[in-house]
This record gives C-alpha cells, sequence and structure tokens, in this order.
C-alpha cells in the first residue's frame, strides 16, 4: 500500500515537472566525469550558483587527467566563488587520480564503484549512477523530506539516512534521471523544508501530510 501511494505520488510529481522545474546545464550532461564533478560542485552549496561557474569549471577540467595537471592549488582558485574551494580541490584531485588508477581514466557509472571513489558518498554514488542509466537507492535531505511526508504525514528525521523506512522506500522507487531532477525541482519549488505549498501541490491526492494538515 505504502508503495502504491508513493507511486502515485512521484507520477504526479512527474507530470506536472514543466511546471516547476529548473533548468542547469550539468543536466543535459552524457560524460560520466561532467556529471561527477556536477554533484561533488553541488555539495553545501546553492545550485544557482554552481550553474552560474559550471561551464567555466568543466571547460578547466574536461576530464580526470586534466584536474591532475591543474592540481589543487589551480582548481582551488578555479573553485573560489563557490565556497569551500581547497576541500573542492582536494576531493576532485583524489577522485581524479583514484579514477585513473584504478579505472584507467573512465568514470565508473555502477553504484558500487561509485561508491569506491574518494569523497563520493551514498548520495553522489547513487545520483551518478541513476543519471548515467543504472539503478540505486536516492536518499538525500529533499528526497526524505517528499518521502516521509508523502507517506508518513511528518518531516523526515534529522538522521535520514539511516531510517530502515525511508531506505527501503527509497529502494523501492524506479529511478530515472528525470524522477530524480523532477523531485529535486519540486522539494526546492513545492515542497519546501519551510512552509510548504501544499495547496494546489500536484502530489495532494496522495500526501499524508497534506491530510493531515487539512484536518489539522
Amino acid at each position: 500500500m505504502d508503495l502504491e501511494r508513493l507511486n502515485l505520488a512521484l507520477r504526479a510529481i512527474l507530470s506536472s515537472w514543466p511546471k516547476f522545474k529548473r533548468g542547469f546545464p550539468w543536466r543535459s550532461e552524457t560524460d560520466p566525469w561532467r556529471i561527477l564533478l556536477a554533484e561533488l560542485l553541488l555539495v553545501q552549496t546553492d545550485a544557482a550558483k554552481v550553474s552560474a561557474e559550471y561551464e567555466k569549471i568543466v571547460r578547466a577540467l574536461p576530464d580526470p587527467q586534466s584536474a591532475l595537471s591543474v592540481g589543487e592549488e589551480g582548481i582551488a582558485e578555479l573553485l573560489r566563488p563557490l565556497g569551500l574551494y581547497r576541500q573542492r580541490a582536494r576531493w576532485i584531485v583524489k577522485a581524479a587520480k583514484f579514477i585513473i588508477e584504478e579505472f584507467g581514466g573512465s568514470v565508473p557509472i555502477k553504484y558500487e564503484e561509485l561508491r569506491r571513489v574518494p569523497g563520493v558518498g551514498d548520495y553522489i554514488a547513487a545520483a551518478v549512477a541513476v543519471a548515467c542509466g543504472g539503478s540505486a537507492a536516492v536518499l538525500d535531505v529533499n528526497v526524505a523530506r517528499v518521502l516521509s511526508r508523502a507517506l508518513f504525514g511528518r518531516d523526515a528525521p534529522r538522521r535520514y539516512a539511516y531510517d530502515p523506512k525511508l531506505r527501503r522506500l527509497a529502494g523501492q522507487v524506479e529511478w530515472t534521471r528525470d524522477l530524480l531532477c523532477a523531485l529535486l525541482d519540486f522539494a526546492a519549488k513545492v515542497c519546501t523544508a519551510r512552509k510548504p505549498r501544499c495547496e494546489g501541490c500536484p502530489a495532494s491526492a496522495s500526501c499524508a501530510y497534506f491530510e493531515t494538515r487539512r484536518g489539522a
């Protein structure tokens, strides 16, 4: 029953995606390195800020070998507008070195292999795998919020990544790149952390959170 309700909500979100869709340059990428690079840049950073710098960054770092050639100092300077630039530079160089040494310079697209790359956690590995046409259970703070509200009528717990119910549900979703992007946009524009726009929400008919607020 939970999965049926969840699928109804996700289908409603995906079908209404054009109404709240955001346009980011990395969403049209097919190169796994560029997709991975975008995910590393998005950690703790507003997507609009990354979008403004993205093309300049991928021109300078088109592949793992170029990241080693530019080096930490050069990458840090390149990433200065995004903040956390020294930390990000270390991530990128370590990831690039590992990819060259372990995978011959080709970014893996399977979740289990991506998870081995330094600096790549559960969410980034899953997001890259899904963006490259694979399957993985995607769960970040935004996904967790939408799933928890839709099915349980409440916000996700602070330690959402360790919640067995949320992890099980995320694992049952048939993830695609479009669905993930639609869900992230929905979380940013409609099902926001504060003051969610429940009235007029496309998923309200299948949402326990909406029912709870309506009955309050």
